[in-house]
């Protein structure tokens, strides 16, 4: 009697796997994977939404460089215009300060800019303010907000406040910045 050897026995079947099973859960991972992408869709939506109603999307100064550039520049001059003078160039100074002023600051620049004239020629005075920083706080269309520090040195007469912190409301008229309004703070 002859005992079969392993390589005559009959050949082993190999394992292989129900393709209905492998169907069934390459169907489950896909529609898991969509679930998963229409769930991050819909929060993306949200989080979309939600950040262009904010007032940081209507902001033009965060993203609008040259017009924020242009604000910076012609604002910061603006303001040295305003909180300098020379008493011996008055009229002149004061019709540089009035050319960026507009709306009711004009006549309010005036008003004070009397008291100026009564002190600057008996002090000799001469004020130069400098902007040494100052930033566009908010630019929408022909209106931005811009935080300013004013630095003031006197080289005659009585010292001014040597730095002050302004938030200053400018109004694009004709193509230029003009102040519209001034705050201390």
């Amino acid at each position: 009697m002859t005992i079969p050897t392993r390589s005559q026995s009959a050949p082993e079947q190999g394992v292989t796997p129900n393709r209905r099973v492998v169907a069934v859960a390459t169907l489950v991972v896909l529609v898991a994977a969509l679930v998963i992408a229409v769930v991050l869709a819909a929060w993306f939506r949200g989080k979309a939404n939600q950040l262009a109603g904010s007032a940081a999307a209507s902001n033009d100064a965060l993203v609008d460089v040259g017009t924020t550039a242009q604000v910076s520049g012609q604002v910061r001059d603006a303001v040295q215009r305003v909180y300098s003078y020379d008493f011996a160039r008055l009229d002149d100074d004061e019709r540089a300060a009035a050319d960026v002023l507009t709306g009711p600051l004009v006549q309010e620049y005036h008003q004070q800019f009397a008291q100026v004239r009564q002190l600057a020629p008996s002090e000799q005075a001469v004020v130069v303010a400098t902007v040494p920083t100052l930033a566009v706080r908010s630019l929408n269309g022909d209106r931005a907000i811009v935080v300013v520090f004013v630095e003031r040195q006197a080289r005659h007469g009585t010292p001014p406040p040597p730095l002050a912190g302004l938030t200053v409301t400018a109004q694009r008229v004709n193509g230029s910045w003009k102040i519209a309004e001034v705050e201390e703070f």
